[in-house]
């Protein structure tokens, strides 16, 4: 696996054994868009890019995301581009930023239909969630999905990520509880951590009241 990354450069290039993981580039703006209005994107994520991005708007999210690599951004949210090193067709992307509302660095994927099932994802989120824990000194970061992505739960275990917890949403402007979520953690490979997840402790289960 090759990495090169020049922070403060706008310039991401890793490479696995089928893809190279990289920035967008304008002339990627059709592929970003397709991405956008993909059946499956659409299902879990109709918020990908935004809501009603247009063919237009994806040269926009492009150049933002140029600026934000080229002002050394760690935090805010940005794509990658996955393109297949054989074909050199755009088959996917690659999410990341720092989670708003979780304060984690999280890491998100989407590929295109036709090239799902290819194992795509899974091989790009490994190099990265692995290049990128090393530069921006990182002890892990997170994936978090839809219990009703079975596809997506699958990629996650084979990126080497592990299944931390799953969760209830729970909404306040709703007043009531809303979707469940699995939320992943992968740890960087030479992270000192020992307490990593729950069993590295012993657990005695709940103290019982002698009354009850």
């Amino acid at each position: 696996m090759r990495n090169d990354f020049q922070k403060g450069a706008g310039y991401m290039h890793i490479e696995t054994k089928r893809l190279i993981v990289r920035d967008f580039r304008e002339s990627d703006s059709e592929a970003l868009y397709k991405l956008k209005t993909d059946e499956q994107v659409l299902k879990f994520v109709p918020d990908f890019l935004d809501v009603d991005a247009g063919p237009e708007d994806a040269v926009r999210f492009i150049r933002e995301f140029d600026r934000i690599e080229a002002e050394g951004d760690t935090e805010t949210w940005r794509c990658y581009a996955i393109e297949h090193k054989t074909s050199r067709l755009v088959v996917g992307c690659l999410c990341f930023a720092r989670n708003d509302m979780l304060f984690e660095y999280e890491l998100g994927w989407m590929m295109l239909g036709e090239h799902a099932g290819n194992g795509y994802a899974s091989e790009a989120a490994e190099a990265f969630a692995e290049y990128i824990c090393e530069k921006c000194a990182l002890d892990y970061l997170i994936v978090v999905m839809d219990v009703d992505n079975p596809a997506s739960y699958r990629c996650a275990l084979k990126a080497g990520f592990r299944l931390f917890e799953k969760r209830t949403v729970y909404d306040y402007s709703l007043g009531r509880y809303a979707d469940d979520y699995y939320y992943f953690r992968r740890y960087f490979s030479k992270c000192t951590r020992t307490k990593k997840f729950y069993g590295d402790v012993p657990y005695y289960g709940r103290t019982v009241n002698s009354a009850e």
